[in-house]
């Protein structure tokens, strides 16, 4: 018999979700990493096995019963580890992306477990791909870069026999104890009055589309990467302002909304970690957040301008991202019937996310990071010197292919253009012509 524990904030909301709807796929999250270099198979099962049964996260199966809904971790869970050899065919990666992407659709009983898929693809003599999927309510895209840390570590050691980083995650207990604290106390209130009244007056959310409520929160992805060069200009035009690239992006997505919409008032999601404490950031779980980013601006408005309110909006975002998101919705009284998000996100992953596999360098890329209600921005640094990429993930029935190709383009060739000698320009002066 497994240890019970309550939910966090987050995970509930994932949980009501997906019981509203229970088709819904889009809380089935994933990535894979790029192995260079000859892997052992059967030792790299084994350090899966280690991290799974170490991680209480993996573990767990979510149940409502006599006592309420509650999360169970089982002492062991039983799971498959999946080997592929696509080396023979024409394209092998394409084929292991064919195979992820139908996973990504399969189903997990989150009721009974396992909650998470992990398969290991032979493209080559020197070229592997892991694959690992997960449902969001157990983990988040945080815990799941925890986990291939955890797996590349334990890896090695059993390959090269170098002693692993002390210390294995702590209990997933931790964070719900610590959770629940927050929402019995005086910051949570504190928190709950600042944002009310940071949003107050608001009544409408730009948006790319004429946003409804859609039927499904699948998404369809397409991407565009930004030169070195670029991300230098971006960079530069930061140390100028004095502030910092992430804030650079942000500003751009909300000036290209600006441009496109016409509205002055532009409301932002930005997905944080929620993890404001250090035993918070080392043990997988699921506890992102989103929290909204408001920004007023006319055509006139120095980009300057815009990107000292980001800066001043980020760091009171920051101080305060443990607020849930959906509870914060359902108090805005005159917040869009049907939105589940503040609007378009802005995600930014500058991490370094390139984990060393026993001398075997990789390169981790994302296929699906959640669901999407309007558009999603991703925007990710894997510091490795070839530039940012780009991807807009468009929900699947708001946004068409050609839709998304046309908003992702202008948006890069904006954003693209911009250098230390546009600081002081206005912003309707930027980029082409309003859409």
């Amino acid at each position: 018999m497994g240890a019970r524990f309550p939910l966090s904030a987050s995970q509930t909301s994932v949980w009501v979700a997906q019981q509203l709807d229970p088709g819904d796929r889009s809380f089935n999250i994933g990535e894979y990493c790029e192995i260079r270099g000859a892997v052992d198979p059967e030792r790299f099962e084994d350090a899966v096995r280690e991290v799974v049964s170490e991680t209480d996260a993996l573990r767990s199966r979510f149940e409502m019963g006599s006592a309420g809904l509650n999360q169970v971790v089982e002492d062991s869970v039983e799971w498959s580890m999946r080997h592929f050899d696509v080396s023979r065919e024409s394209d092998p990666h394409a084929a292991a992306r064919r195979w992820m992407t139908e996973d990504l659709e399969t189903e997990f009983d989150i009721q009974k477990g396992p909650v998470f898929s992990s398969a290991l693809f032979r493209a080559g003599p020197e070229l592997f791909f892991w694959y690992r999927s997960v449902h969001h309510v157990a983990v988040d895209g945080f815990a799941l870069s925890l986990i291939t840390a955890q797996v590349a570590d334990v890896y090695t050691e059993l390959i090269t026999g170098r002693p692993r980083q002390p210390g294995a995650p702590a209990p997933l207990e931790a964070v719900i104890t610590d959770d629940t604290e927050y929402q019995a106390s005086a910051a949570y209130e504190d928190d709950r009055h600042f944002w009310l009244e940071r949003l107050d007056g608001l009544t409408s959310v730009p948006s790319l589309v004429a946003w409804r409520p859609a039927a499904t929160r699948e998404s369809i992805r397409l991407s565009r990467r930004l030169t070195a060069p670029e991300v230098d200009s971006l960079r530069a035009l930061g140390r100028r302002l004095g502030t910092t690239w992430p804030e650079v992006v942000i500003a751009a997505v909300a000036v290209y909304l600006h441009r496109a919409t016409g509205s002055r008032d532009v409301l932002l999601g930005l997905p944080v970690t929620a993890r404001t404490k250090a035993l918070l950031r080392r043990i997988p779980s699921m506890l992102t957040n989103s929290v909204p980013l408001r920004l007023r601006m006319d055509p006139s408005t120095p980009l300057g301008s815009v990107l000292t309110d980001v800066a001043e909006e980020l760091e009171s975002a920051r101080e305060r991202q443990r607020y849930p998101r959906e509870r914060l919705i359902r108090e805005l009284g005159d917040f869009p019937e049907g939105r589940r998000q503040f609007g378009v996100d802005v995600n930014i992953m500058a991490f370094n996310y390139s984990f060393d596999y026993a001398g075997c360098p990789s390169l981790t890329r994302n296929l699906k990071a959640g669901p999407v209600d309007d558009l999603t921005v991703n925007v990710y640094d894997r510091l490795d010197g070839e530039g940012l990429l780009i991807e807009f993930d468009g929900n699947a029935e708001l946004y068409s292919p050609e839709l998304l190709r046309e908003h992702l383009s202008r948006f890069t060739a904006l954003i693209g253009s911009w250098s230390e000698q546009v600081a002081d320009a206005p912003v309707g002066s930027l980029g082409d012509e309003p859409l």
